[in-house]
């Protein structure tokens, strides 16, 4: 008898509790959200906006040219000395939030060329603008700009300073008075070269250009743009994007003019 209550026992109800599914485990959670085009437009927007939060505070500290050579110098050497290997985690950091952008806009762009690859008869250009027309080639120009000024400046790979006639020097060996390394000396030395100064104005416009509707395209995707605030989130862009490009530029022409020696 008890075997028997124990066999009945075993045999699920046909209208018993529903076993639970199986949560989904977090490498095909993650896989869900990049082959997703909702998913992928957040990640874009959200690295984006974390990329332009960097590039106030890389522009920031640029400026502390205008304090002079020890302000400047200090501050690298501390950047270099005192964070360490935290500096080259926050750099691996920034170099996958980077590359991370530009894939995933890329896939973007692609998939949308591929759900139409007839245009429009009538192309809707009334309301867009050069800078939304024009997001995916000034990302690659973006892009590419960051690779050469990490080989220009940061790893001295690129280009020397002529300290004396026919002798020139690695920009990494410069040192100042105290030793440490001459950020000053470099950038100076490295914006009086007419080729490098064009070079980095005409990236700084490119990336003003990008920024001009990356910005509101970030909080649009991220639902905070409406009507109410549409004026506003505009505005905020076009203050962020110029503000980068004056400070980045204001640099390169105190240079030329000499109030940065």
């Amino acid at each position: 008898m008890s075997s028997a209550a124990s066999s009945v026992s075993t045999v699920r109800h046909p209208k018993g509790p529903i076993e639970p599914a199986r949560a989904p485990d977090a490498g095909a959670f993650l896989k869900a959200v990049f082959d997703s085009s909702v998913g992928a437009k957040i990640l874009v927007a959200l690295t984006g906006l974390g990329l332009v939060v960097f590039t106030i505070f890389h522009m920031i500290g640029n400026l502390k040219m205008f304090a002079g050579p020890d302000s400047v110098n200090a501050y690298a050497h501390f950047l270099k000395h005192d964070l360490g290997a935290l500096l080259w985690i926050a750099r691996a950091g920034l170099l996958a939030i980077f590359v991370l952008h530009i894939i995933l806009a890329i896939r973007l762009k692609l998939r949308s060329v591929a759900a139409r690859p007839e245009p429009y008869q009538y192309p809707g250009r009334v309301q867009s603008t050069i800078s939304s027309r024009t997001m995916i080639w000034t990302g690659i120009v973006v892009g590419l700009f960051v690779i050469y000024h990490l080989a220009h400046f940061t790893f001295g790979w690129m280009h020397g300073v002529e300290v004396a006639p026919g002798y020139e020097m690695n920009y990494l060996e410069l040192k100042d008075a105290k030793g440490r390394h001459d950020v000053y000396s470099m950038v100076v030395a490295g914006f009086t070269s007419p080729f490098i100064a064009i070079l980095y104005i005409v990236a700084q416009v490119v990336l003003f250009v990008h920024l001009l509707h990356g910005i509101q395209s970030a909080f649009q995707t991220l639902g905070l743009k409406n009507n109410r605030f549409a004026s506003a989130i505009k505005l905020l862009g076009f203050a962020v994007a110029f503000t980068i490009l004056a400070g980045n530029l204001f640099i390169v022409f105190a240079v030329w003019v000499g109030l940065v020696k």
